[in-house]
């Protein structure tokens, strides 16, 4: 028997400890950006520094990113960058 509960609280940890994915933007650019993020319905904004970078975008996935002049579709755990001022899959 606490073989059994101790392998139920293993499980339970373990599930609670999974990293949850979610897009990321990497600017490799010198200037900021503002993303729109277009997540099913839901539409959203994230100001990424240059040379900075944004985590956790795009939870539920596939989401649009949208930066002047260039747009991509990305999974919920991809990871994006920004490079001449175009968004490229990593």
């Amino acid at each position: 028997m606490r073989r059994f509960i101790a392998s139920i609280v293993l499980v339970v940890v373990g599930a609670a400890a999974s990293p949850a994915f979610a897009t990321d933007v990497i600017n490799q650019d010198q200037k900021a950006y503002k993303i729109t993020i277009v997540d099913g319905g839901y539409t959203s904004t994230k100001e990424v520094s240059a040379r900075g970078s944004v985590y956790g975008l795009c939870g539920s996935g596939p989401c649009v990113f949208k930066i002047q002049g260039s747009e991509i579709k990305a999974g919920k755990d991809d990871k994006l960058v920004i490079n001449g001022g175009k968004l490229k899959p990593m």
